[in-house]
C-alpha cells in the first residue's frame, strides 16, 4: 500500500501520516504529454538511469533503492517547466509490487511530493499539535473602548517552544497537501484557547474552503469542542479566506449554509484584495466584511484607496452588513473610516496580537481625532488636489481628437479657477504662434486665433519655460513692465495673468495660460502648482492624440498597400473581390444595377517582347490612369485584375452607362497613343472591353457576374480586339 499520504480514506484533516519515500520502493511517473516523457528520457539516458516505459499513457516507473525516489524526483523536477511540474502525476510504493486499485487516490503531482517530502518538521508539528493561538481585539469604532471580540491568528511552537510565524507553515502546509490537516489544528486551537480565557465577545477563526470535502462530516470536530466548551454558536464568526482564490463556489455555499444552519456567523476576510470581491459578495452574503490592512493603510492619503473604500463602505451599509477594518496604524485612518460609516475597528493602533486576549482597549474621542484631523490637513488638501486632478484629467482624456482635448482643457480650468479666460497658446516651429482654443467669460473679448510673431522668444524666454518654470503676474499695470508690452496687455484686457508651460518631454509645445480681465489677483501657491498637475495632464493627452493619429495614418497607409497594385497604385486583386462581395451584398438589398467592366491590353505579350518588362511596366501605369481617368463616382473601383488586364465596378449603374464608361476609357486610351508597332488591330496600344450588368439577389452567386464580364471580354477577342461586348449574365450563364 502506498505511503505517499497525508490522503486518508476517511477524512484528509484528520489523517498525518509520515512520509515513507526515504525506504526502498517503486516510483511511478506520469507525464501530461509525450514531448515531456521525451525530454524525461533523453536526460536520464545520459546518466544510465535504469527505468520502464508505460505505454497506456506517457510514463515510466522505477525500482528505487532507499531514499532514491526523492532524488529521481528533484533531478525530473529540475528538467520541467512550472506547469509540466504541477501536471505531472507520482505514485510511489513501498516495496515492489504493483499498484492496487485503493493506491491511485494517493496519486499527487510531482511539485506536491517533492513539497511533502520536505515537510517532516510540519509533519511533526502536525502530530504532536504545537501550536497555539493569538488574539487581537475588534472594537467598535465609534467607541474604541468597546471590544466587541477577537479574531484568532494561529502561530506555530518549534520543539524549544519558541513561536514560528505562519507565513512559511501556511506557504509549505498549501504546496504539500497539508492544508486540511492545519486549517482542522487552528480551529481546534482557537477554540480550546479562547474557551480557557474565559473572556466575552465574539470571535473570529479563519478557515480554508479548500480544506473542507464534507462540512458535516469535517467540521464535526469543531462543532463539538465548540459546545464542550460552553460557547454559544452566535459569538462565533467563521472568516472566509477571500483571498484563497477559490475554485468552487457552489462547494463554499454548501460549507457556508452549514455554518448559518448550525447558528455561527460569516465574514468574508481580506475583503478586496482577492479575486472577485464584489462578487462574492452577493453570491454569499456574509454577516461581516473585513476590509483588508492593503486597503486600509494610508486610506486617507491615498485618492484610489479612498475612491474605493468609500463605495465599499457605502454599498456594505445599504446591504446592511457589518464592516471590520483591519490594520489600523495611526489615528487618522481610523478617523477616516469613522466619518464614512465603518463598524469596527482592528489593528496595531488599538492592540497588537497576544497570546492572552486583552480585555481593555484604548479610546479615541473626537477631540484626539479632531487634534490627529488638524495635523493632517496639509496631507487632506494634498488628496483634495489629486482627487480634482484625477476628474479634471478623467473628463480630458475622454477623447483622442486634439480639438476636443484643448476645448475641455480650457473649459475645465476656467470653471476649477473661477477665472475670466483661459486659453491655450501653440507654438508653431519657427517659435510664432497663436491661440489655439479659449475658454471666456460673459463680457471679455475673445483672442481666439490671435496670431504672435515673437522672434526673439527663442533667445529670451524659451529656455525658462523649458525647464518647467511658471510666470504669475498679479496686476500688469504694477509689475514693471514695458510700455509696449503694458499696452499690448490693456488691449487685450489682461489684467492678471497665470502662465504655466505645456510640456512633452524637453519640446515646449505651448502655454497653458489664465487671464482676469478687469482686476488684480493674488495667485496662490496651491493654485499654481494644481495648475501645473492640470498642464502636466493636458500634455500627456495632446501626445496620446498626436500618438493616435499617426497610428491612424500609419495604419491607412498600410490598408492602402494592402490593397494598392505595387506596380501601377490602382486596387489590387484582393481588394477587388473584397469591394465586390461588399457591393453585391448591398445592391441585393438595395435591388439596383450593379455593372462589371474586364479590361485586357491588346497583344500585350508582343510589346513585351519588344520594348522589354520595363517599358511594358511602365504601358500598364499608364493604361492604369487612363481607365481612373474615366470613373466619375467615389464608389467606382479601378482594379488589376491580373496580368494586363484590369476590372471596373460600376455600382448603381446601368448597361447603357456602363457601356459609356466602357467606350470613354477607350477614348482615353487612345489619346495617349502609346506605340504599339507590333500590334495587329492599331499602331498604339489598345483595350478590349468585357461589360455585363446585373440587379443581385440572393439566390444568385456574385460569379454570375464576373463570368458575364468574362465571357463579354473573350467575345471582344474574338471580333478582333479593340472593341466593347456587353454581355447577357442569363446568356453568358447558358453558354457555359
Amino acid at each position: 500500500m502506498s505511503q505517499i499520504c497525508p490522503i486518508s480514506k476517511t477524512c484528509a484533516c484528520r489523517n498525518v501520516t509520515r512520509c515513507r519515500t526515504k525506504e526502498a520502493g517503486r516510483l511511478f511517473l506520469w507525464f501530461p504529454m509525450p514531448h515531456t516523457l521525451k525530454k524525461v528520457t533523453s536526460y536520464l539516458q545520459e546518466f544510465t538511469v535504469e527505468y520502464e516505459l508505460m505505454h497506456e499513457r506517457p510514463g515510466m516507473s522505477f525500482h528505487c533503492r532507499p531514499g532514491q525516489s526523492l532524488e529521481i524526483a528533484r533531478n525530473v523536477a529540475q528538467l520541467l517547466a512550472p506547469r509540466e511540474l504541477k501536471e505531472t502525476q507520482v505514485l510511489f510504493i513501498q516495496g515492489s509490487i504493483e499498484p492496487q486499485l485503493h493506491d491511485f487516490s494517493d496519486i499527487a503531482s510531482l511539485q506536491r511530493f517533492i513539497k511533502l517530502n520536505q515537510s517532516d518538521w510540519l509533519v511533526e508539528m502536525l502530530a504532536t499539535e504545537r501550536f497555539t493561538s493569538y488574539f487581537q481585539p475588534i472594537v467598535s469604532i465609534k467607541d474604541t473602548s468597546q471590544i466587541y471580540g477577537y479574531e484568532s491568528l494561529l502561530r506555530g511552537l518549534d520543539e524549544e517552544g519558541n513561536l514560528l510565524l505562519p507565513g512559511p507553515i501556511l506557504e509549505l502546509a498549501t504546496e504539500a497537501g497539508l492544508l486540511p490537516q492545519l486549517d482542522r489544528v487552528a480551529r481546534l486551537s482557537a477554540i480550546a484557547q479562547f474557551s480557557r480565557h474565559q473572556v466575552s465577545g465574539h470571535i473570529f477563526i479563519n478557515f480554508t474552503p479548500t480544506a473542507l470535502y464534507d462540512p458535516a462530516f469535517c467540521l464535526r470536530s469543531t462543532v463539538e469542542a465548540i459546545d464542550q466548551a460552553g460557547i454559544s454558536h452566535e459569538r462565533i464568526v467563521f472568516e472566509v479566506v477571500e483571498s484563497d482564490n477559490l475554485q468552487d463556489l457552489d462547494h463554499l455555499k454548501t460549507v457556508l449554509q452549514y455554518y448559518r444552519d448550525t447558528g455561527f456567523l460569516v465574514a468574508l476576510d481580506d475583503f478586496g484584495s482577492g479575486y472577485s470581491s464584489l462578487n462574492l459578495l452577493h453570491q454569499l452574503r456574509p454577516d461581516f466584511i473585513k476590509l483588508d490592512i492593503g486597503l486600509i493603510t494610508n486610506v486617507h492619503q491615498d485618492l484610489y484607496k479612498a475612491s474605493i473604500t468609500e463605495k465599499l463602505l457605502e454599498i456594505t451599509q445599504k446591504l446592511n452588513i457589518q464592516t471590520v477594518a483591519e490594520g489600523i496604524e495611526c489615528i487618522e485612518e481610523l478617523n477616516w473610516l469613522r466619518e464614512r460609516g465603518a463598524t469596527f475597528a482592528q489593528g496595531y493602533l488599538i492592540a497588537k496580537p497576544g497570546a492572552v486576549p486583552v480585555t481593555t482597549t484604548p479610546q479615541f474621542d473626537p477631540i484626539a481625532l479632531t487634534v490627529a484631523s488638524a495635523n493632517s490637513q496639509l496631507v487632506q488638501h494634498q488628496s483634495e488636489s489629486e482627487r480634482i486632478v484625477a476628474a479634471v484629467t478623467q473628463r480630458i482624456r475622454q477623447s483622442l481628437e486634439l480639438d476636443e482635448i484643448l476645448q475641455t482643457t480650457v473649459d475645465e480650468v476656467r470653471q476649477l479657477f473661477e477665472v475670466d479666460r483661459v486659453v491655450i497658446y501653440q507654438f508653431k516651429s519657427d517659435w510664432s504662434g497663436l491661440v489655439a482654443v479659449e475658454s471666456l467669460a460673459e463680457g471679455c473679448i475673445s483672442i481666439l486665433g490671435f496670431h504672435v510673431m515673437d522672434t526673439c522668444f527663442k533667445s529670451t524666454r524659451a529656455a525658462y519655460y523649458q525647464q518647467g518654470n511658471t510666470k504669475a503676474i498679479k496686476d500688469t499695470q504694477t509689475a514693471g513692465l514695458s510700455p509696449c508690452h503694458l499696452d499690448l496687455l490693456r488691449s487685450l484686457q489682461i489684467r492678471a495673468n497665470l502662465v504655466v508651460p505645456i510640456l512633452q518631454q524637453e519640446r515646449l509645445w505651448g502655454l497653458l495660460i489664465a487671464h482676469q480681465c478687469r482686476h488684480p489677483r493674488q495667485w496662490q501657491q496651491s493654485e499654481i502648482n494644481l495648475f501645473n498637475q492640470l498642464a502636466g495632464q493636458a500634455a500627456i493627452a495632446i501626445q496620446q492624440s498626436e500618438l493616435y493619429h499617426q497610428l491612424q495614418q500609419a495604419n491607412q497607409e498600410l490598408q492602402r498597400l494592402a490593397s494598392s497594385d505595387g506596380l501601377t497604385q490602382v486596387a489590387n486583386r484582393r481588394c477587388f473581390d473584397d469591394t465586390f462581395t461588399v457591393e453585391w451584398q448591398r445592391l441585393a438589398r438595395e435591388q439596383d444595377s450593379l455593372s462589371l467592366i474586364l479590361c485586357d491590353v491588346d497583344y500585350f505579350k508582343l510589346y513585351n517582347d519588344t520594348h522589354g518588362h520595363l517599358a511594358g511596366d511602365d504601358a500598364l501605369r499608364q493604361v492604369a490612369k487612363a481607365i481612373s481617368r474615366t470613373v466619375k463616382h467615389a464608389t467606382d473601383l479601378v482594379a488589376r485584375y491580373g496580368g494586363e488586364e484590369f476590372a471596373v465596378i460600376l455600382p448603381n449603374t446601368d448597361m447603357e452607362r456602363a457601356i459609356a464608361v466602357a467606350r470613354d476609357i477607350q477614348t482615353n486610351l487612345n489619346a495617349l497613343q502609346i506605340p504599339h508597332p507590333h500590334s495587329h488591330v492599331s499602331e498604339f496600344i489598345t483595350l478590349s472591353l468585357g461589360v455585363a450588368t446585373i440587379i443581385p439577389h440572393s439566390q444568385l452567386s456574385p460569379a454570375t457576374l464576373i463570368a458575364a464580364a468574362d465571357q463579354g471580354l473573350y467575345q471582344a477577342k474574338a471580333q478582333g480586339r479593340n472593341c466593347v461586348v456587353q454581355m447577357d449574365c442569363e446568356d453568358a450563364y447558358l453558354s457555359k
